[in-house]
This record gives C-alpha cells, structure tokens and sequence, in this order.
C-alpha cells in the first residue's frame, strides 16, 4: 500500500514545465504559451500570468530568470506565460491571446478563480496594468515591474484590486513619471497600492525579485460578487465587467461611468454618465431574478419584474428597460465596427496624418503632431474597421494626450529637427513601416528637402511663425522626446488632456473620419 501511495504521488505531485498552444480565434493560427507547474499546488490552484518584455517571447521569463521559477516552487504556484503575439503592448491580438492562453489553462487544470494574478516586465509590467483595470472580474491583484506608463482614464477599474510597482532606482526617468498618475488615481480611489523602488538597479533590475512578487500577490482572494463597484469605459470594446455590460457611449472619445450597487431587498441602482445604452445580468448570489428585481436609475425605478435565468435586461437613454436573451460575452476581438475602407491605409500612406487629425480633434486643439518614432502598429485594414483595427493602428504608445503652445517658428524648427535623416531614422528590428522620425500633421501642411542644411530643410509650412498655436501631441513626446524638439525638450509647458490616444481614435471614427 505505502509503495502505492509514492507511485500515486510521483504521478500526481511531478513538477511540469510544458510547451503547450491553443488555436486562436483571430486567425486559426496555434499559438505557444509556456507553463511551469511545481511538484506541489494546492487543489485548485493559483495562477500567476507572467508577461515578457519588448522583444521577448513566453519562454523569456522562465528560461532567463530563477526567480520566477523559485517564488513558483516556493508558494505553491502555477506559472503561465503567453507569447501576446509579439510586440503589442498586450493590446488588440496581444489581451486576446493571453485570454485565450487563460482559458485554455483552465481546460486542462484546476484553477483558483480567486487568486488569477498579473505580472510582468517592461512591457509586459504595462500590460499586466492594462489587463488589470480592463478585466477586475478575472484578476485578484497585480505586479508590475519596470512598467512604461499606467493607464490613470481607467485605473478606477482596478481599485479593489492590490498592485505592486516596482521599479529600478537607476531607470529612465520617463519610466517613473510614466507610472505615477495610474498610481496617484488608484490611490484616490482607496485602492492598496504599494510602490518600491529598487537602489542601484535600473530597467532590468525588478525581475531579479519574483519571491516578493508572489510574496504580494498570493494572500490577495478576489471577491467573485461585489455588490458595489464603479467601472469606466474609453470604448464598448472592454465594457462588460461583473454584472454589466456598456454597450454604447454617449458621446464616443469620452469616458462612460457606471456606478451599480445592489444595496439588498432585490434591488440594483445605476448611475450612469456619458453612457446611452447597457446591459444587466442579475448577480443570484445577492439577487433573486424569479421575483421582481427593481432597477433603479439615479434613484427612480425603471424596472419592477422578474428576470429570467435565460435572460437580461437592456436599458437604453430615455431611460427604459426591455428583456433580451442572455449572450455570452465575446473576447475583446472585433466585435466592434466603427467603419469601413475603401483600401487600406498604413503608416506609409496616409495613416500617421490620420491619427494626428483625430488627436487634434479629441483634444480640441488647433493643431497636432504624431511621430512614428518606435512605430508598431499596423495598416487600418480594407472593408470594416473595429475598435481592436484603432488600438492596434497606433501601438505602441497610449496615453493621456497633451497640449502646448508653440509659435508656428517654433513648430517648423522642431518640423526641421525630425526630418528624415540617416542618423536620426534608426528603426529597430521589432519596428513596423512607417517607423521615423517623420512628423505627421493635422490643421496644417508642410513641406521639406532632407539635402538641406539642419535648420533649412523646411521648405514650405502654411502657418504664420509669430502667432502662438495650441498643438495635440502625445504624452509620450514631453515625457521621453520620442518626437525630437528642437531642444525643447523638458521646456515645454504641457496640460494633460482627459483623452487618450485609443479614445481620440474611437471618437474621431465614429463621428464619420472613416
């Protein structure tokens, strides 16, 4: 019998480090993800998703770092590391693949809903924070490192869920004022937040520290049924949490609010803002849809009936309520037309102007300028145009837009510092066409000859050069000048916007620029 036992054992309790796939819904292509069990997890167990940085692919983090693999051992967690279809900031394809990685490992093993964790390196510590405040009904906390920037429009998502930020001491200054406005906003929201920096290390220095990573993460349980949260919405592409879906803006560009609670007695009240159409599925851990459920919207009751296992409800501007048959709520993958195209544009032809005109236009401003430094996107595609086709047009960078105010001299002398120049244009090999120093104009035209002299290369602009203009640019160009300006740079007086480049894309879209 005792012999029968340590076999038993030996089956169950082996560590496993797998190279497993899954067949994507984008494509149909398999796509690999890395999965390192230890000898010993609880039943079910917690799962931590570890996301690699630019560059990297799902073995980086594994095969390159003992720490990951020790914290594992040590607290008893499964590890599972996505590919996120390359350079994507975990944006567009690259969330779809880590949701459908998730979902597979579901499949194949039993898993804490609870404990569902975040981490990452570089960008892949930016899109643990984005997945994060994208999806509070799926994870229970998060760990970025090294993380470029933060996503504050949206960081109210993620107040119920703790994070830990760590970075290197030594690192780029842009990185550290990147993370600070999600981390100053989560904190006014309540939420547990703890940032470390680390002494004398630099980019790399946080993924030498995955033990006190799990160390956080694991003693946090995510609560499945709130009965109160308040989640924002940039596009209906990611507006389904917990029990809610937003299905329409107001006014698209701007940010949706909705607060829901359900206070007890069979009741739910919302607060919408900037929110014309949502969705509703009863919660039955708290509500009761075989007896009248009352829906109240800021304090007036719409609804006063029962609502059906099979059902939910809609409720529309106006504000009415109506039943519908429940669907299963889709993956963040084209499920959102916002126009269509003739032909493709990319970055080559057209595109970069483009994506200037709706930065000008969710600004407000007079003008805009959009560099393809680091460019990663890719084309808009031919035919229907989805939100995921916006988010994946601009990569890598989403930010809260910026303002300034800039004679048109001063505009054309930073115009002149970005002309394409042998040593100026040194894409890297993870860049996309299109990547330049090139700047792309809205609200204004230019006209340049790279053989001139610096200082001379502009040769025809249509603005006057004494007037003072208020120009859209993305945050990413005062923070780290991936624009070059003309030695501005950390002298410019900059207001952040309340738009992000992906809202200034989506509103721009559906008011008709496709």
């Amino acid at each position: 019998m005792r012999l029968l036992l340590v076999l038993i054992c030996g089956a169950l309790c082996a560590q496993e480090d797998r190279r497993l796939s899954f067949r994507s819904i984008a494509d149909g292509t398999m796509q690999p993800y890395r999965l390192y069990r230890p000898a010993r997890v609880p039943d079910p167990a917690p799962l931590v998703i570890a996301l690699h940085g630019t560059g990297g692919d799902e073995n980086t983090l594994l095969d390159s770092h003992p720490s990951l693999r020790s914290a594992a051992d040590r607290f008893g967690v499964i590890v599972m590391a996505p590919l996120g279809r390359g350079v994507t900031e975990y944006r567009g394809i690259g969330e779809l693949d880590v949701l459908e990685a998730l979902r597979d490992v579901r499949s194949r093993y039993s898993i804490d809903e609870r404990r569902i964790y975040l981490t990452g390196h570089s960008m892949g510590g930016t899109g643990s924070a984005y997945l994060a405040m994208r999806h509070p009904d799926v994870f229970a906390a998060y760990a970025p490192l090294a993380a470029a920037y933060s996503y504050p429009w949206i960081a109210r998502n993620a107040a119920a869920l703790p994070s830990l930020w760590i970075g290197g001491a030594e690192d780029a200054e842009y990185y550290h004022r990147g993370v600070a406005p999600g981390v100053e906003r989560l904190r006014k929201f309540g939420s547990r937040v703890v940032v470390e920096t680390l002494p004398g290390e630099g980019h790399g220095g946080p993924v030498k520290y995955f033990e006190r990573v799990f160390e956080f993460l694991v003693e946090v349980k995510r609560d499945p049924h709130p009965r109160r949260f308040v989640f924002e919405v940039d596009t209906p592409l990611h507006g389904c949490a917990f029990w809610i879906c937003v299905e329409t803006l107001t006014v698209p560009g701007r940010i949706g609010t909705l607060h829901a609670e359900a206070p007890g007695g069979n009741r739910v009240e919302f607060r919408p803002a900037n929110i014309a159409e949502f969705t509703f599925v009863p919660d039955e851990t708290f509500l009761d849809g075989t007896r009248p459920v009352n829906v109240a919207l800021h304090g007036v009751v719409i609804w006063s009936a029962p609502i059906p296992l099979d059902s939910q409800l809609r409720i529309t501007a106006g504000w009415t309520a109506a039943l519908e048959k429940r669907v299963p709520r889709p993956l963040t993958w084209r499920t959102h037309r916002v126009g269509t195209l003739p032909k493709s544009i990319a970055m080559t032809d057209g595109l970069g102007a483009w994506i200037a005109e709706a930065m000008r236009r969710g600004t407000g401003a007079e003008l805009a300028m959009y560099g393809g430094w680091a460019y990663r996107g890719l084309p808009l595609p031919a035919g229907d145009v989805d939100i995921v086709d916006l988010i994946q047009c601009s990569r890598p960078f989403d930010q809260n837009l910026v303002t300034v105010r800039l004679t048109g001299l001063e505009i054309q002398q930073i115009l002149d510092d970005n002309v394409p120049h042998p040593k100026k244009d040194q894409p890297l090999r993870i860049d996309t066409p299109g990547a330049s120093r090139l700047v792309r104009a809205a609200g204004f035209t230019y006209s340049f000859d790279a053989a001139k002299p610096d200082g001379q290369k502009i040769t025809a602009i249509s603005l006057d050069p004494v007037r003072t203009y208020t120009v859209a640019l993305e945050a990413q160009t005062v923070e780290r000048e991936s624009m070059l300006l003309a030695g501005k740079f950390r002298r410019l007086d900059y207001t952040t916007s309340d738009t992000s480049l992906t809202m200034a894309l989506y509103g721009y879209a559906m008011r008709g620029g496709l």
